[in-house]
């Protein structure tokens, strides 16, 4: 959700449209965890009357930056090692 804000402000529904698999409630506690922790901010348009609230990172969340793209390069590099491991673990548990 924060590299998906990493960008520019989303509303809620787009952001919910670009975070594949995610439900409503997760994404909802998830926002309002990253508000309490002072990662995200939230503005109202009162010139909007649909999806007045706009959700954008702070000082604060936009400090995640660079690790988080560290993260996603780690991941690119090594998802392959990741998988390997998963499927010698899934193989074990089979056969127990």
């Amino acid at each position: 959700m924060l590299a998906e804000l990493s960008d520019r402000g989303r509303r809620y529904q787009d952001l919910h449209d670009s975070l594949e698999g995610i439900s409503h409630k997760v994404l909802t506690d998830t926002l309002r965890r990253a508000e309490r922790d002072g990662l995200i901010g939230r503005t109202l348009d009162p010139g909007r009357v649909d999806t007045s609230t706009l959700y954008e990172l702070t000082a604060l969340g936009r400090s995640l930056d660079e690790p988080l793209a560290a993260l996603g390069q780690w991941v690119d590099a090594k998802w392959d090692l990741v998988d390997a491991a998963r499927h010698r673990w899934d193989v074990k548990a089979d056969g127990r």
